[in-house]
């Protein structure tokens, strides 16, 4: 593979926003069953608060399937929220969650040893919320955000590369990192042209309404909006490096 410049980061977003706009309805209904789904794993025994981390990678898988299918114009299901629970590829997919849930606690640790706490006890109301150590700890919770999006980052072609191409977790990894950081300017470009996105249609309900109710309603919206073009995103750049994957098929009898 060659090296791509960093317009192609623009480029993907480009045609995540065609994509998206082909079932915009079907993708967010989609998304919708993820994260119901999600909800729901809390109350699973034993996993509780962590199962939605484990799962994450199925729900990609769901909606990397859904952009496939738009792809090949056909129409994306939301019975696609079930594709990354069947086998073989369900073990190195929770595999992959189990890794994401180690990224997680590590920047946990590092925000933890950064500002002695403070964040996290703050969150789980050991002490009061406090403006000046909020302000204090925003540095511990770049660098502890920095982290774990660098760890997302560099695996995020993982869950595709199990599922389409049947690699194992190792495999995976191993070609969703060299990859990544092959073409790291690409990548960067992506993730700052979707941050621009994010902070410019979060600033318009901001300057435009005056409820606050309104405003976080259409700022979540927007967010949820983000986060079914960040996939989209991902998946136009899977399609660069590997092809364009197959549209999906019912599950046999």
């Amino acid at each position: 593979m060659s090296q791509l410049p960093a317009r192609t980061g623009w480029h993907w977003v480009k045609q995540a926003m065609q994509l998206f706009r082909k079932q915009p309805g079907a993708l967010m209904a989609l998304f919708f069953c993820c994260m119901f789904l999600s909800l729901f794993s809390l109350v699973v025994p034993f996993l509780g608060s962590v199962a939605p981390t484990l799962l994450a990678p199925m729900f990609t898988i769901a909606l990397l399937q859904a952009c496939a299918d738009v792809d090949h114009d056909k129409r994306a299901l939301p019975n696609l929220v079930f594709s990354g629970f069947r086998k073989p590829v369900r073990k190195p997919l929770l595999g992959l969650g189990a890794l994401y849930l180690l990224v997680m606690l590590l920047a946990l640790a590092v925000l933890s040893w950064l500002d002695d706490g403070v964040l996290i006890k703050m969150a789980t109301r050991q002490i009061p919320m406090d403006k000046d150590l909020l302000e204090n700890s925003r540095g511990a919770l770049f660098v502890s955000s920095g982290i774990y999006m660098l760890g997302w980052m560099l695996s995020s072609l993982a869950a595709p590369l199990i599922y389409w191409q049947k690699m194992t977790l190792a495999k995976a990894l191993f070609f969703s990192v060299v990859t990544v950081c092959r073409e790291i300017k690409a990548f960067l470009m992506a993730a700052v042209v979707l941050f621009l996105m994010f902070q410019v249609g979060a600033a318009v309900p901001v300057l435009l309404l005056d409820s606050a109710q309104l405003q976080v309603m259409v700022i979540f919206t927007i967010f949820l909006m983000m986060v079914v073009l960040m996939h989209c995103t991902l998946y136009a750049c899977y399609r660069q490096f590997f092809g364009m994957p197959e549209a999906s098929t019912p599950p046999a009898a």
